[in-house]
């Protein structure tokens, strides 16, 4: 490979370059777009726009990074695997990991980028027993995917071990290339037991309140399972072909770098991602609300890790939308929610059990929500909670295992509500 190659990265959205990476230096790096004049442009961010201009490392290099796993370990593994010296070089990864990634842009090397741009790529056939190897690997933080590495393995933002799987029509695939996958597999979360059928839970219950949810099932791959997350970032069109939709979480849109996720370690908090919205929302009121229809669910159900990079924006040419909500997770399955604090504050406050309704009104004028509303939405939401989670858990795909945390996630949220709103929550 020629020197220049090892510093240039193609940016590809569904079979179209739209710009390129170059790394001009030891920690220097720079975007450019393509010319696109006379054609929809997506940008790779709000806090990118283009579609002129170049944009540094300053921008570049944090929004890179909120594309690789927050796991140390995992990160580690790569870097020994692709003889990587120095860490937090995202850079040097996504040269080896980029090409099936959250969102629609692809980090393809330049002698990858014609058979990318052809559309090229594999599917090769898992049985349940090769995938449950899969889902111990990636717990184990080891290498998970038999396919070459020069034909483009993924990775997967966050802290969870988790396998990223195309689904046909005859079963489960691993997909490489410019074949997206589908599906996102995630074993439960070691020393929480039970947690995949607990996230399961939460996010129907979030659906049953007619909150916009990722879809989600609980199945079985040999001697493993896992909680299996329909991909909203992934669309599949009339001829049957998939294509990859773009999206951001909210620290790469603004401008923050990944380990700035929680609000009280400096990073996002409800505000900044609701004025966000309204600066960048095609219809920021009805975004607006979605977010804080959000909020209040995770205090409902003291969703404790609901933090900026667990909320998105869907990009779409000049269309921005606020994504579904994903990676749902109720702490009231593992606590009585007593001491329990939120990822983002309530008007400066972050433990759960001390909000009440009316610093949630207090609170509407900063969210750009009206307060008769946001009381409302309150009422809505707790009135139905406990008959949504009743049913979440009755699922057939839960209810077989008979859980205990199941069980207890039912019971401690009912004495949650009724120390929340029936002695001095309001």
């Amino acid at each position: 490979m020629s020197i220049a190659n090892e510093h240039q990265l193609y940016v590809v959205m569904n079979g179209r370059v739209i710009g390129d990476v170059q790394r001009t230096g030891k920690r220097r790096m720079r975007l450019r777009y393509s010319d696109s004049r006379g054609q929809s442009f997506t940008p790779l961010s709000v806090s990118m726009p283009g579609p002129i201009g170049r944009y540094r490392e300053s921008i570049l290099d944090p929004w890179l990074s909120g594309l690789l796993p927050d796991r140390p370990e995992t990160l580690r593994q790569w870097r020994r695997q692709f003889g990587i010296s120095h860490e937090n070089d995202a850079y040097s990864l996504l040269r080896h990991v980029g090409e099936d990634l959250a969102g629609a842009a692809q980090f393809v090397r330049p002698e990858r980028l014609e058979a990318v741009l052809e559309r090229s790529g594999r599917l090769i056939p898992l049985d349940g027993p090769r995938i449950a190897e899969m889902l111990r690997r990636a717990k184990a933080d080891l290498p998970v995917s038999d396919i070459d590495n020069g034909q483009g393995k993924f990775s997967l933002a966050g802290a969870q071990a988790k396998i990223a799987l195309h689904r046909t029509e005859g079963g489960w695939t691993d997909p490489s290339g410019s074949v997206p996958s589908t599906h996102i597999l995630k074993p439960a979360i070691p020393g929480m037991t039970d947690q995949d059928l607990v996230e399961a839970v939460t996010l129907r219950t979030a659906s049953y309140l007619e909150l916009s949810v990722a879809k989600c099932s609980v199945e079985e791959f040999g001697d493993e399972r896992a909680i299996v997350v329909e991909r909203y970032d992934r669309a599949q069109q009339s001829d049957g072909r998939w294509i990859r939709v773009h999206q951001e979480d909210m620290c790469q849109a603004l401008g923050m770098w990944p380990t700035r996720k929680y609000e009280s370690q400096g990073g996002p908090g409800a505000v900044s991602l609701a004025d966000l919205i309204r600066r960048e929302s095609r219809q920021p009121s009805d975004d607006v609300r979605r977010l804080v229809r959000a909020l209040i669910f995770n205090w409902l159900v003291c969703g404790t890790d609901a933090h900026a990079r667990n909320y998105s924006l869907l990009l779409s040419g000049q269309t921005i939308r606020l994504a579904p909500l994903y990676d749902l997770n109720s702490h009231l399955a593992y606590s009585d929610g007593s001491g329990n604090s939120l990822s983002m504050s309530v008007g400066g406050m972050f433990h759960a059990d001390r909000i009440t309704v009316d610093n949630w009104v207090r609170f509407a004028p900063a969210l750009h929500i009206e307060p008769d509303w946001l009381r409302n939405e309150i009422d809505r939401q707790r009135e139905s909670l406990l008959d949504a989670m009743a049913a979440a858990a009755a699922s057939t795909d839960i209810a077989i295992y008979d859980s205990p945390a199941v069980r207890r996630l039912l019971s401690n949220t009912a004495d949650w509500m009724d120390r929340r709103f029936e002695r001095g929550g309001r």
